[in-house]
Order: structure tokens, then C-alpha cells, then sequence
């Protein structure tokens, strides 16, 4: 019997949880970087253009320095201190409108500037308010001002500086290729990165994954290796459950072998009988059946280390489901069972068959050896928070201390009158060992024997 299941054939089943990861987290980086990116961006070119309106603004600031208000109107230098001013191929043009969008002056480097007439044709801005935009391959700022001459005559005009946007394009250009190669050698980076950690982390998982193969293989029985704490429950349950198996397997080697062995007294018996030995023969029979059962019990009892997870059983039901069939079983014995009144869900960390069958020997051992009565009490103790305390009580004879661990060995029997075979309490044992409780018997407050058990509560 194997443990593990096939491998899915199913699409995609092979998509790896490495993939998985660097996938996933290549999208977000990517998403992250891809706006971090474009945030930088725009905020390197508003910075520009910021930079860029300032620059031409002190320019315009410069002109207004260097004119001069006559008795025919502005005047202005023909040659500027600004040398770019005198040159057509400089890039940098100057001109003044009157509040009749007429030009009143330009500069020498307007020789070759195709764009007055869309200059002449704007509208007129406020007096003091300043403009920057572009306009082609230029980028332009203008202001508006009112001249007041000496003899108190006002007059308004309107001064732009154009330049080429050439270099300013070519900075945001600049800074876009660094800007973009730099974002892309970092994800680059990240992504090595991401896969040498992906490959690090999930090792423990692919070194897993290894000693599942080998053991599939048969080239080893349990997991070995250091896990990281994460994992270290997953390892232990797998161990745990390879132990079980391993030991469910040899369970069925004894028990067969066992079970041979103990039948080989009964049936040469039963060869030796006439006939007429009905009754002996049925004696017979009745002890091959209580040898199988036994054994078989054996054979599927698991061994645990406490509860398994998943186990739930209701020990209400289970004692009241008891309690109704002993009391047709023993109908015509002047016996009482006297189970307790719930007063809330007994859960136990037990499988079901485990508790009726341990509750079942227990409290038929109570109907066979009491004189009246049998109790039945569940309580929770400070001793043990996590579990519930079930006392079973009887008015017999009780047991003698010395031969207390005695009795629960396979075939003592304290007591030969009553039909049996001194499995009942040995099976009980060896049920209650697979869960790592053990079974305590006491002097009862009723005069008999008390058999008490702490037996892990569900949560």
C-alpha cells in the first residue's frame, strides 16, 4: 500500500511554486517600478519646464533693464549684452508688442523666425501677468507691462522671449534613457535576485520533494534531513504517518501469525470431539470467535502518539448507545447502570468504533462482576484541562492491588465462573495505548473496582 497518490496529469498541475513566485512578483515589481518610473518622470519634466519658465523670465527681466522710454515710443538697443540676441542661428529671439499686437522692436536673431505673425496674432494678458508655453519647436514666455512716461502717458507692452526647445528636449531625453535603463537594470537585478532567493527559500520543498521520491523508491523509509520550523510539522505528520503504516504492516504479519498460532489449540480440540460433545464444541467455537475478533482488533489498532488529528466522537452517544443494548444484553441480572445526565457535548479526540469498544469491554466487565450497580461519571479536572475524566464504578468484589497490573494482561482472569477468555481488558490496553492513555483501576467509593480513563477532549 502506498501513501502517495499518482501525479495529476491535469493542465498546469506542473506549474511550479519557483514559477509561481517569480511570476507574481515580477508583476508587482514591474507594475511598481513601471509608476515609480513614470512619477519621476513627470515630476523631472515639470521641474524642466519650471526651471525653463524662470530662465526666460529673467530674461524678459533683462530686456525691461536695458529699455528706455522716449518722445517716440520704446526704445531698445539694437545689439544686446546677450550676444545669442544678435545671432539668427542662435535659437533665442526677443520681441515687443504694443497694445495694438504691432511689433515695436525685435531682435537681430528674429531674421530667421518664422513664427510672428502666430506671435501678433495672440491675444493681449493682463498687465503683470506672464505666460510660458510652446509653440513649434520653441518654447515661449511673455509679460505684460505699462509704461508710464515722464509727462504721465501710459502705454502697454507685451515682451517675449522665444528659444529653441531643442536643449530642453534633449536634457528630458537624456534623463528618460538613464532614467528608463536605470529602472531597467534594477528590475534586471531584482529579478536575479528574486529567482536566487526563490531558489533558497524553497529548497527545503525541492529537498522534500527528493526524499518523497526515494521513498516512493524504496531507497528510504522516512524523511531525513533538517526542515525549517514551518515545515517541521508538515515533516513529522508525514514521518508519523510512515511509522503508521510501517507499523499497521507489521501489525498484520503478527496478527495473522497470531491468530494462526492461537487457533491451533481449539481446532485440534474440536478434532478430538464425538458428536455428542455439543457443548464443548459450542465452548469451542465461542473462543475461536472472541481469538479473531481480538486479533483482528489488534490488526487495525494504528500506534499513536496521542490523538490524531480529525478524530471527533461523541461520548453521550456512545455511552447511551451502550447503556441500551447491556441493558437488553443483561435484562434478567437485578443490575442498574446508572449513566450520567449531560449537561453538555462530550467530544473526545477518539475514533467512534475505539470508544464502543473500549466503553462496551469496561461496562460489560461492570454487569458481569457487580452486585447492583454500575456509575458512569464524566468530569473535568484542573490535573488535566484538556481532557475529560470518565470513572467507571461497580459494587463487586473489586480487585486486589497486587493483581491489579495482573488483569491486564492478555487471558488473566481474576475470576473463572464468568465466560470469557481475559481478552476484554488486554484489547481495552491496547486501544488506549495507540492514543497514549492509559488505564488506571482504583478502590471504588461503591465497594467495587473503579476504572478510570483521561481521555483527550476534541476541540
Amino acid at each position: 500500500m502506498s501513501v502517495f497518490p499518482p501525479r495529476s496529469t491535469r493542465p498546469g498541475a506542473t506549474f511550479s511554486l519557483r514559477r509561481r513566485l517569480l511570476v507574481s512578483a515580477s508583476l508587482v515589481l514591474l507594475v511598481f517600478l513601471g509608476v515609480t518610473g513614470v512619477a519621476l518622470d513627470r515630476a523631472f519634466e515639470r521641474s524642466q519646464m519650471s526651471g525653463q519658465s524662470e530662465r526666460l523670465f529673467l530674461r524678459i527681466l533683462t530686456l525691461l533693464a536695458e529699455s528706455e522710454y522716449q518722445a517716440d515710443g520704446l526704445w531698445l538697443p539694437a545689439y544686446l549684452a546677450e550676444e545669442r540676441y544678435n545671432s539668427p542661428e542662435s535659437g533665442l529671439v526677443a520681441l515687443v508688442l504694443d497694445e495694438q499686437r504691432q511689433v515695436v522692436w525685435q531682435s537681430l536673431s528674429s531674421q530667421w523666425f518664422d513664427q510672428i505673425d502666430w506671435v501678433v496674432a495672440q491675444a493681449n494678458i493682463n498687465i503683470g501677468q506672464e505666460d510660458f508655453g510652446f509653440r513649434g519647436d520653441y518654447i515661449f514666455e511673455r509679460y505684460a507691462v505699462l509704461w508710464e512716461a515722464a509727462d504721465g502717458r501710459e502705454q502697454r507692452y507685451e515682451f517675449w522671449v522665444l528659444e529653441t526647445a531643442a536643449p530642453l528636449n534633449q536634457i528630458i531625453q537624456t534623463f528618460r534613457q538613464q532614467l528608463w535603463g536605470g529602472l531597467a537594470a534594477v528590475t534586471l537585478a531584482l529579478l536575479i535576485a528574486l529567482w536566487l532567493v526563490a531558489r533558497w527559500g524553497l529548497r527545503p520543498l525541492h529537498q522534500l520533494a527528493q526524499n518523497l521520491q526515494k521513498i516512493r523508491t524504496g531507497e528510504q523509509g522516512r524523511l531525513q534531513g533538517r526542515y525549517p520550523s514551518e515545515l517541521q510539522p508538515l515533516t513529522d505528520n508525514l514521518n508519523r504517518l510512515l511509522d503508521a503504516e510501517q507499523s499497521q504492516r507489521e501489525r498484520y504479519r503478527t496478527a495473522m501469525a497470531d491468530l494462526a498460532h492461537s487457533l491451533k489449540t481449539p481446532l485440534a480440540v474440536i478434532r478430538t470431539l464425538e458428536p455428542a460433545d455439543s457443548r464443548e464444541l459450542h465452548e469451542q467455537v465461542h473462543r475461536m470467535d472472541q481469538i479473531v475478533r481480538y486479533q483482528l482488533q489488534r490488526a487495525v489498532t494504528e500506534t499513536r502518539q496521542g490523538p490524531v488529528l480529525g478524530q471527533r466522537s461523541s461520548l453521550n452517544q456512545s455511552l447511551d448507545r451502550l447503556g441500551r443494548a447491556l441493558g437488553k444484553a443483561f435484562h434478567h441480572e437485578d443490575k442498574v447502570l446508572d449513566l450520567p445526565e449531560p449537561d453538555q457535548e462530550w467530544t473526545l479526540a477518539m475514533d467512534v468504533n475505539d470508544v464502543l469498544e473500549v466503553f462496551g469491554n469496561l461496562l460489560e466487565n461492570g454487569f458481569k462482576y457487580a452486585r447492583s450497580v454500575i456509575t458512569v461519571s464524566v468530569t473535568r479536572q484542573p490535573d488535566f484541562p484538556d481532557c475529560w475524566v470518565v470513572d467507571i464504578d461497580d459494587d463487586g468484589p473489586g480487585i486486589d492491588l497486587e493483581r491489579r497490573r495482573a488483569v491486564l494482561d492478555r487471558g488473566q482472569r481474576l475470576d473463572t465462573l464468568q465466560p470469557g477468555q481475559g481478552i476484554g481488558l488486554s484489547m481495552v490496553t491496547d486501544i488506549l495505548g495507540s492514543y497514549g492513555v492509559s488505564l488506571r483501576i482504583d478502590d471504588s467509593p461503591l465497594g467495587g473496582a473503579r476504572f478510570r480513563l483521561v481521555l483527550p477532549a476534541a476541540p
